[in-house]
């Protein structure tokens, strides 16, 4: 049996036992490599191996309720203008700019240990920010257990190295591809990761490329060139770069020179140029102010549970 066959086989095992129709081929040939070891000789043993370890896998049972977080977050990013005005009971430091989002918590729970997770969701459309969880990281064991990033990402690093500091320690994570759309979900490596431990909850979050290079957000940003009003139609035209960025009904973020913020939707781009709508803009707004497609902010999932649960 050859690796495609296998692969195959794979893919008909996780649609019939677990209704899932995507299994990346990257992440099944990550398993195969590990268990054919030193060019062996494919053998039904081995085979065996590799699909009781995707079994296993697949078969976890907090996977379950990650997966349908993470619909319910694709869920959020479709109706972002409801997301905005989402309340929490989460505390947001003075440090967090109000383009990040904290989603309340959920429990989940894994069945082995009897242990009931909460999770928050932070979302941003920055790198290297600042946030302070209210959650007692001395009383809880917390884990960021995945990133949800803009797919291109992918296309430039093989992994994501996310470093959480509180300005005296440092916790590093690898994360690699696992599930792949729109936005792709980031895991971490390994499935018994540590969790996060640190003197304070006040936190610098970064995310390094396999370079060990911060990666860049800035170049989802636009400069506006210039900007016409169409009495007749009602609409702004703005001519921007990095044009590419953006498609008719894209939801967006005006990011003024003062840094107040004002959302729109593209409603249609025409000779390279966008047509937006001019609820609550005036010509001032657009000076020196800069775009934001909300289809490049990323997400980054925490879990955690009490420690006297241990």
């Amino acid at each position: 049996m050859n690796i495609d066959e296998l692969y195959n086989i794979s893919l008909k095992m996780i649609n019939d036992k677990f209704k899932i129709n995507q299994y990346s081929k990257d992440d099944f040939l990550s398993i195969y490599n590990t268990i054919y070891k030193n060019n062996q000789t494919p053998t039904n043993e081995l085979n065996k191996e590799i699909l009781k370890k995707i079994n296993q896998i697949f078969s976890q049972p907090i996977k379950t309720d990650i997966d349908s977080r993470v619909k319910e977050l694709e869920n959020l990013r479709n109706n972002i203008d409801k997301l905005s005005s989402v309340s929490t009971s989460q505390p947001i430091s003075s440090s967090i700019s109000k383009d990040d989002i904290i989603i309340p918590q959920i429990q989940i729970t894994n069945e082995d240990k009897k242990i009931v997770y909460k999770t928050f969701i932070i979302n941003t459309i920055k790198n290297n920010f600042k946030i302070t969880p209210s959650i007692d990281i001395k009383l809880n064991s917390i884990y960021p257990c995945c990133l949800c990033i803009p797919s291109i990402i992918k296309n430039e690093t093989p992994y994501i190295i996310l470093s959480i500091n509180d300005g005296f320690k440092n916790n590093n994570y690898t994360y690699i591809p696992f599930f792949q759309n729109k936005w792709d979900i980031w895991k971490p490596i390994t499935e018994n990761y540590n969790e996060i431990n640190l003197n304070n909850n006040k936190w610098t979050i970064t995310i390094y490329d396999f370079l060990n290079k911060i990666i860049d957000f800035d170049d989802y940003y636009s400069t506006i060139y210039n900007v016409i009003y169409d009495k007749n139609e009602d609409y702004y035209i703005l001519k921007i770069d990095n044009i590419h960025l953006f498609n008719k009904n894209d939801k967006i973020k005006i990011i003024m020179k003062d840094g107040s913020t004002k959302d729109n939707k593209i409603l249609d781009i025409i000779n390279d140029k966008l047509i937006i709508s001019p609820d609550n803009l005036e010509y001032k707004d657009f000076i020196d102010a800069k775009l934001f497609n909300y289809n490049y902010q990323f997400s980054l999932l925490f879990k955690y549970y009490s420690k006297l649960l241990k």
